[in-house]
């Protein structure tokens, strides 16, 4: 049986306050699904966005982005009042305008928190979820103090995390850690109450594991040994990918790569950990970067005599080396069942990358854009147990990538062939850039994939205005919002 799903993150949906959230709207999507046939709901990263508002560059793997709870659920539950919820309000936009958002809801989960802890025990949620959440909290207030200054430019006496250094902050009461510790709370309620309502529709929720983490994030300055890094905690080498489909130069994401000797000396406790926080929210966890798990980029980082570091300006002259994938997946599936991971296999695939996915029986992804690029694909003999993608977060909306084909380009050839091929032409009055949406998902509905996911921007035909990320840019992506009052709204 086939199942199909939507692609929208949850900071997409419309809504009053600035960025799409888990309250109301959040619910009549799943409701919408629901009417609709669907019965997986893919999402993005859900953890507190670092530099470039980028879900894939999180201040911390087990944190939650705090500007995705519901002001409405807050006002239901009493902890702010009417004023304060007509005062979140933002204008409605086609876009999240993060510094804004931020303002707001900082303000707003101020006076929340001091409601929450009225009726509420912090320190049960932090008994069970401190062991994450502490290092975070730590951070965050370090960086406060030092005003966003890089961690290793720190004082001695905060260059790492130890259990002390926490309890003496967060005894400090200068310091919001309550506030922000209450926020998680809140989150992770909310987030729970919603994913019982999913389950109640029988929609199943997908979730995105980012392989790296943020160099300056609390993860990396709280475990500095099981990165790569110098004794002054600087990166040595950085993350990134040569050159492919998204990037002629390569993609340089600048972020420090781990000691994976290290990590499994450890019995690879930080993945462990960060797999099972995130299956506390999702249903089905895609590795993203599957490939780094096996063989991964590794891009030189040298300073100069003032010991400012100098960074490439692209990941062509970097080189492969292989992590420890075997000893990883037979110690991870051992903990968690199979069926609950899919392998992102996108990108430079050698023979001992699919190896590894087939040995462990992960399924992959097939991207629908790609297929048409050097003939005409057999979509109705790809395996059964691929994903299908019309497109990704990370590559153009379908309309987008239509309007960007010349004619004599291989892609549109290959696409018109196939489309006289197997007759879909009968169907539409012309190939074009109004109905490209129709015509590649009825390909994808075609295929003998099982799971095939549509993008919101695909299902609604939006062009690339729409697009949520670029890779290789820091700036500028992960601001579409979906906006109900426009034609192609998703419910009534």
């Amino acid at each position: 049986m086939k199942n199909t799903g939507i692609l929208l993150h949850i900071s997409s949906l419309p809504g009053e306050y600035g960025i799409g959230d888990f309250g109301p709207q959040a619910y009549k999507f799943a409701d919408y699904l629901a009417s609709n046939g669907h019965s997986l709901w893919q999402i993005l990263p859900l953890n507190h966005c670092g530099y470039g508002n980028s879900p894939y560059n999180p201040l911390s793997a087990f944190a939650l982005n705090p500007y995705l709870v519901s002001p409405e659920l807050l006002y239901q539950q009493g902890y702010i009042s009417l004023a304060d919820l007509r005062e979140a309000r933002l204008p409605a936009t086609d876009s999240v305008c993060f510094e804004l958002v931020a303002k707001t809801k900082d303000r707003l989960l101020a006076r929340a928190s001091d409601a929450w802890l009225l009726e509420n025990d912090l320190e049960d949620f932090l008994s069970r979820k401190g062991a994450e959440l502490k290092p975070y909290l730590t951070f965050l207030a370090l960086t406060k103090l030092y005003s966003d200054s890089s961690w290793p430019q720190w004082n001695s006496q905060h260059r790492q995390y130890n259990e002390d250094l926490f309890q003496k902050l967060f005894r400090n009461s200068n310091t919001p850690m309550r506030q922000w510790a209450v926020t998680q709370a809140i989150l992770h309620e909310q987030i729970t109450l919603f994913r019982q309502h999913l389950h109640k529709l029988g929609i199943s929720l997908i979730g995105d594991l980012p392989l790296y983490l943020a160099y300056e994030s609390a993860d990396v300055w709280a475990q500095q040994h099981l990165f790569d890094l110098d004794e002054q905690g600087r990166r040595l080498h950085l993350a990134g990918v040569p050159p492919d489909v998204f990037a002629s130069g390569g993609q340089l994401w600048g972020n420090p790569l781990y000691r994976w000797q290290d990590i499994q000396e450890e019995g690879f406790s930080l993945f462990l950990r960060r797999i099972g926080s995130a299956l506390d929210y999702y249903d089905i966890l895609r590795l993203d970067h599957f490939i780094g798990y096996v063989n991964y980029w590794q891009v030189d980082c040298r300073y100069d005599d003032r010991g400012e570091p100098l960074e490439p300006v692209d990941a062509m002259q970097g080189r492969w080396v292989d992590a420890v994938p075997e000893a990883f997946f037979e110690v991870l599936l051992s903990r968690f069942a199979r069926e609950r991971f899919l392998a992102e296999d996108l990108g430079i695939l050698n023979e001992r990358v699919c190896q590894i996915r087939d040995r462990f029986g992960f399924p992959g992804m097939i991207v629908l854009q790609f297929c048409f690029e050097e003939s005409v694909p057999d979509v109705h003999h790809y395996p059964a147990d691929r994903w299908l993608y019309t497109s990704t977060h990370d590559n153009a909306t379908l309309r987008g990538w239509f309007e960007s084909l010349a004619e004599n380009s291989s892609s549109f050839q290959n696409l018109k062939e196939y489309c006289r091929q197997n007759k879909l032409r009968d169907c539409y009055s012309c190939l074009n850039a109004e109905n490209i949406h129709l015509i590649m998902r009825q390909i994808a509905m075609s295929s003998p994939c099982q799971k095939v996911i549509l993008p919101m921007q695909d299902i609604l035909g939006l062009d690339n205005r729409a697009r949520m990320n670029i890779p290789g840019t820091a700036l500028g992506n992960w601001q579409w919002r979906m906006q109900s009052d426009k034609p192609g709204k998703f419910y009534a």
